[in-house]
């Protein structure tokens, strides 16, 4: 080698190799002030994290410089970009240089590697590999020896890919999940998040020993629980695709994050919840696409700004949406507030008939606002719900909180499919009492229907539907369409508009929507108020129940000028669906 080196070849790569070093303390610099690891990485720690096992010669092969990230023997002599790190290094790698681009040089003999997946690590030629990479050679020759891994290494892993890979390869090792599971992946990008799996397959396992009262072998219980559990959740998250919600996860990731939110939602909710129902908070609480995060913090800071009273960020018909889709039943789950007096367990009863029909759960609310509430004693009236249910034969329970009545309804509404409660305060005609006004806040905020109970129950086996043609109104349209079709009801379209013409249009809208489901067509111009015309029309029908869209105009305006929906509520003894 030596007899081949040129002087001016020498000299140059003496100042290349300075070059080089300056190059590797301005990028240690720069990677101290962002909190990144440039370090080489060492061929031995990671092959023991990553498990590798046998290793088979692939002869000599080109492969990509770039793909070259860590040494045998080498890793603290050059950093992740081979840039060498040690002055007293200058004249072997100098002369190793001069080598290769002195005049009639033969180059020099390959290096040899190891590979795993698509790194190399360098076993002999470390400082030929510094070379290529600061000559901007492409690809080096190399005797490539291939080492079998069970977890893919990248070039581009950091070092906290490492961990994770690490991690994963331990979990393999223990569960032989790639064995027993082979072609799934459960990549996670937590660290520690492994021990959470295993954790969950010991859980199940210990499960189905009380179940089928034999010791489980843990093979079968890994396949059981990744076909029972794990599948299904994963399957949700790909249909409602969920992970553009999360970029830079994974399923498995999201897999831990909807049963963990699930177990916290229950913890806090006190009832038993989806997993897509779950899943679904999870998306509107913690998901990091901008355009969600954007829209959350929008939210955060309109209800800093606004009084609760006018806050209103309903979306007409999107939570059906998904239901619609899937083909469940509308009202799978009911919550129904009650205060535990004897008048407020008419909800109750109305709820029932509905949650009979849909073969609906029934989760029961009662909020304390005071401490000292003694006329609600806590055992007797949960035993008495709960025998209520089993009469019903009915699946459910009932809950307590504490805090802000409309508040807490409201919050608890997002779980649920219908809130069903005792009307016993109306909204009031007059602007500061509106505005104060409970029942209000809970229809204006509510993101589900309502159901409002006064002093009678109702089957609804005769529904009449006003239409003005908002979207709330259609909403009312929707769940009567819903109602009538599933459970053979029979409805009344009524339509109330000064503007015949304007009317008429609305009923033959509204008409195409039911089809045959109407039994009778009504346009009318209002006596006096609408909602007068409305109760007065429901009486002359028979109707058992009203069903209508919600407030329609904007806060402000709708707690000055007030509302039909109010109107209906103080003048009618009927069930009143206000649809959101």
């Amino acid at each position: 080698m030596s007899d081949m080196r040129s002087p001016v070849e020498y000299k140059r790569a003496l100042e290349d190799f300075r070059s080089a070093r300056a190059k590797a303390r301005m990028q240690h610099l720069w990677a101290a002030v962002i909190g990144r690891k440039t370090d080489l990485l060492p061929y031995d720690d990671i092959s023991r994290k990553l498990r590798t096992g046998g290793l088979s010669s692939k002869g000599v092969q080109e492969i990509p410089v770039s793909a070259i990230v860590g040494s045998v023997n080498r890793y603290q002599d050059f950093d992740r970009n081979f840039l060498p790190l040690h002055d007293d290094d200058m004249e072997r790698w100098a002369r190793v240089k001069s080598a290769m681009t002195s005049p009639g040089s033969p180059g020099l003999p390959p290096i040899t590697v190891y590979k795993i997946s698509d790194a190399y690590f360098v076993m002999d030629g470390n400082h030929r590999v510094s070379i290529a990479r600061e000559m901007g050679f492409e690809t080096i020759e190399a005797y490539v020896t291939e080492i079998q891994s069970r977890v893919p290494l990248s070039p581009d892993d950091s070092p906290e890919d490492i961990i994770l890979k690490a991690e994963y390869a331990q979990f393999l090792d223990e569960t032989k999940f790639d064995k027993i599971v082979p072609g799934e992946d459960l990549t996670l990008t937590f660290p520690g998040q492994y021990e959470t799996l295993r954790e969950h397959i010991r859980v199940h396992r210990h499960y189905m020993g009380i179940e089928q009262l034999r010791e489980i072998p843990a093979e079968e219980a890994l396949k059981h629980w990744y076909e029972y559990v794990y599948k299904p959740v994963v399957e949700m998250i790909r249909e409602q695709d969920i992970l553009k919600e999360f970029p830079n996860r994974t399923e498995t990731d999201l897999y831990i994050w909807v049963l963990d939110h699930q177990t916290y939602l229950e913890e806090h909710l006190g009832w038993a919840i989806g997993f897509e129902r779950a899943a679904s908070d999870l998306v509107d609480r913690k998901a990091t696409r901008f355009g969600r995060v954007i829209r959350r913090w929008g939210r955060k800071f309109m209800r800093m700004i606004l009084p609760n009273q006018l806050e209103d960020f309903s979306s007409p018909g999107e939570w059906h949406r998904k239901k619609q889709a899937e083909g469940e039943s509308l009202f799978s789950e009911i919550l129904v507030a009650m205060s535990g007096r004897e008048d407020s367990w008419i909800a109750l009863e109305q709820a029932i008939i509905v949650a009979y029909l849909e073969k609906s759960k029934v989760r029961g609310l009662i909020v304390k606002t005071q401490p000292d509430e003694t006329y609600i004693l806590e055992g007797d009236v949960e035993q008495a719900f709960n025998e209520r249910l089993q009469h019903s034969g009915l699946p459910g329970n009932l809950v307590f909180d504490r805090g802000n009545i409309s508040e807490r309804i409201i919050d608890r509404a997002e779980y649920n499919d219908l809130v069903v409660l005792k009307l016993s305060h109306p909204p009031s005609p007059k602007i500061f009492s509106r505005f104060s006004s409970g029942m209000r806040m809970i229809l204006r905020r509510s993101s589900r229907p309502v159901l409002v109970v006064k002093d009678q129950v109702s089957t609804m086996n005769h529904m009449i539907v006003p239409y003005d043609g908002s979207a709330k109104s259609q909403e009312a349209l929707f769940i009567t369409h819903y109602l009538a079709e599933r459970f053979s009801k029979r409805v009344t379209l009524l339509v109330v508009d000064e503007d015949e013409v304007h009317g008429r249009s609305l009923l033959a809208e509204a008409s195409e929507i039911l089809g045959d489901l109407c039994i009778k067509k009504i346009y009318q111009k209002p006596f006096d108020q609408v909602s007068k015309t409305i109760i007065l029309v429901a009486r002359e029908e028979s109707a058992d129940a009203i069903i209508m869209g919600g407030y329609g105009l904007p806060p402000i305006l709708e707690v000055v000028f007030g509302s039909t929906v109010d109107g209906v509520l103080r003048g009618t003894h009927l069930p009143v669906i206000v649809c959101q």
